[in-house]
């Protein structure tokens, strides 16, 4: 079974300028509701990704990483193309698992 993949603010910045695969990082925070519905959603999500790895950032320890990249609310799901060459893209209302679908295989394809 897919999981999602917690990282450290160092993991994150790194992830977001390594090049050669996509990367989703979902920002939350553990006390916000509706990050741990978003949460539940992408981990629904994650079967019908099956080659691409879903990672989370808990905002409250990550301060450089939200300001590097204007993070304006929780949750988030941020997906940066494979090459880096776009801006990342964000989505920040986990409206139904098929919205979340498609916002990283936009990414991803």
């Amino acid at each position: 079974m897919a999981m999602i993949e917690e990282l450290t603010e160092q993991q994150a910045l790194a992830m977001a300028i390594t090049s050669g695969q996509a990367v989703a990082i979902y920002a939350y925070t553990p006390l916000c509701g509706t990050c741990k519905m978003g949460r539940r959603m992408l981990e629904i999500t994650l079967p019908l990704l099956p080659e691409q790895t879903v990672y989370a950032l808990n905002v409250n320890f990550a301060p450089t990483f939200v300001q590097a990249y204007e993070i304006s609310s929780i949750p988030c799901l941020i997906v940066f193309e494979a090459w880096r060459e776009k801006t990342p893209r964000f989505l920040y209302r986990m409206e139904s698992v098929p919205r979340i679908l498609e916002h990283i295989r936009s990414a991803i394809a």
